[in-house]
């Protein structure tokens, strides 16, 4: 039965993975494109991890950024298996990106891939991309079947089904995630910004290598600067390599996927709120009250119990992430108690329509030059240049105006760690993947609800304060948010003896509270 599945999901990935059909027929082509195979690939991840399961019933409200107006259990990290069955998407694309640089290997097709730019550009986009993809799965799991372009480990046994190895190891983050810097470093150096790039096909940066070569740059300074606690020598070699070879240095610089204003090619947010009719979220108490610089208030002694750092400061990217409540106001939406409870509640927040949720042509950012800034602020002792430039890189981003950021940037208190990555978590709004990365290496931000907790939120409409306690839904979660997500339940099945290994080198288990590798906070 289980190369019987194994196969038949082969087949699925051989046969539909592009999208496409071909035919034996003069009037067909013998191979797909592999720029059609790319973006195909390129829009399903990127539409499968910021759409409302992945990232809206997940990472963004598990950093507190978006709470459910119509249903509690996430919120309260109740996954559901759906979730978790994200693994198989990814995997899937993974899959057509392989084909991409088969395509523009193989004897047989890499001259005809020439017409869609040279070859060693497009292998190099896609080893940078199939690092962002394993980069983000190893994160959320752990352990992971990793498959690497460039190295012969016996332990990278992903994506080799033509190979018949039907139940892959699971290869360690320790050695996963050295690969994947190692893999940024040489798509780099293959990559030839004086040739084409992707001449069709390319959401991201139209074609431009040199815009590819400093994300290879960025991503490789974002998981080094990630792993350094777990692996100093290491990181610091790219931190220090990645920074001399170049990062992001403007918005301009951004790496961002581009959807098109038509319904059919629209954002995924777009999509859930303005095709699917699901308007299940609202912004977060939590963010609220960071961004008009209040404290959360605790019930049970009546004082605070969060510490803003930017307390006073009102921060004008809430009127850019949040949209006014019917009464002209920005109020948060708390931790519902229960999905009963989450729709009863009508006075909150909704996201900002204009920039997101009405935005067909939304683009969804993958690593911003913001977060590159506060990296640089970090790695270089809470330098008060680099913290200063992500916050006004992030205003910008969003369209705040110059004397909105002027006033703002005089106002901060000066960069120290918590200001720094507190600061670096507003900016990844809308990214609550990183973000949630960020605070299981970090610790920050230390304004974020915790499982327990007593506190109020603000009610409008009476004028009072309505008092609100976080229960986690499982019971191993008592006083944090979760270290990573449980592997989906058919690993069990397909992949038994492999799952039990991995499963095995997990300090809890197959649970929510097993820390990750990097993870020494």
């Amino acid at each position: 039965m289980k190369a019987i599945k194994s196969i038949i999901l082969f087949l699925m990935i051989v046969l539909v993975g592009c999208e496409m059909e071909y035919f034996d027929s003069p009037n067909a082509p013998s191979t797909p494109p592999s720029a059609s195979v790319f973006n195909n690939a390129m829009e399903s991840i990127v539409t499968n991890t910021r759409d409302e399961w992945f990232m809206g019933r997940f990472t963004q409200v598990t950093m507190q950024y978006w709470q459910q107006s119509e249903y509690g259990d996430e919120d309260r990290y109740g996954y559901r298996e759906s979730t978790r069955e994200t693994w198989a998407t990814f995997y899937y694309n993974l899959e057509n990106l392989r084909i991409v640089i088969a395509l523009n290997e193989d004897p047989e097709t890499k001259d005809n891939m020439l017409a869609y730019g040279a070859n060693e550009n497009q292998i190099g986009c896609t080893r940078v991309m199939m690092a962002y993809i394993f980069n983000m799965m190893a994160d959320t799991w752990g352990d992971i079947p990793y498959y690497s372009y460039g190295s012969d480990n016996p332990n990278f046994q992903a994506l080799q089904l033509t190979d018949e190895i039907l139940a892959p190891r699971y290869a360690t983050q320790e050695e996963i995630y050295a690969d994947i810097l190692k893999e940024l470093q040489e798509a780099h150096d293959q990559m030839d910004d004086t040739k084409d790039g992707f001449i069709i096909g390319d959401n991201v940066y139209d074609g431009d290598i040199s815009k590819w070569k400093l994300f290879a740059n960025s991503l490789r300074l974002r998981i080094a600067v990630k792993i350094q606690d777990a692996n100093p020598t290491l990181a610091q070699t790219h931190i220090a390599d990645a920074i001399a070879d170049g990062v992001f240095a403007s918005n301009a610089d951004n790496a961002a996927f581009h959807y098109e204003t038509s319904d059919k090619n629209a954002s995924p947010m777009y999509k859930a709120w303005n095709v699917g009719m699901r308007s299940d979220f609202a912004v977060s108490n939590t963010l609220v009250t960071l961004l008009k610089g209040e404290n959360i208030r605790e019930t049970a002694a009546g004082g605070d119990l969060t510490a803003n750092p930017f307390l006073g400061i009102y921060d004008p990217r809430l009127d850019e992430y949040a949209e006014p409540n019917s009464d002209g106001e920005y109020v948060g939406m708390p931790i519902a108690e229960s999905s009963a409870e989450a729709a009863t509640i009508t006075w909150e927040s909704l996201p900002n329509r204009a920039n997101i949720i009405d935005k067909p042509d939304y683009a969804v950012v993958l690593m911003q030059y913001a977060e590159v800034e506060f990296l640089l602020s970090e790695i270089n002792a809470w330098d008060q240049t680099h913290y200063t430039n992500g916050i006004v890189a992030s205003m910008q981003k969003w369209g705040v105006s110059q004397a909105d950021i002027d006033a703002y940037t005089a106002a901060v208190p000066a960069a120290n760690e918590e200001n720094v990555l507190t600061q670096k978590y507003i900016a990844l709004y809308m990214d609550g993947h990183t973000a949630w990365t960020e605070y299981r290496r970090t610790g920050y931000p230390n304004i974020l609800i915790k499982p327990g907790d007593n506190y109020t939120v603000y009610e409008p409409t009476d004028d009072e304060y309505l008092e609100y306690t976080f229960s986690a839904i499982p019971l191993e979660i008592t006083n944090d948010l979760p270290m990573r997500m449980q592997y989906p339940g058919y690993e069990r099945t397909l992949n038994s003896d492999n799952y039990l290994e991995a499963v095995g080198r997990l300090a809890n288990g197959d649970i929510l509270t097993s820390p990750l590798w990097w993870d020494k906070n």
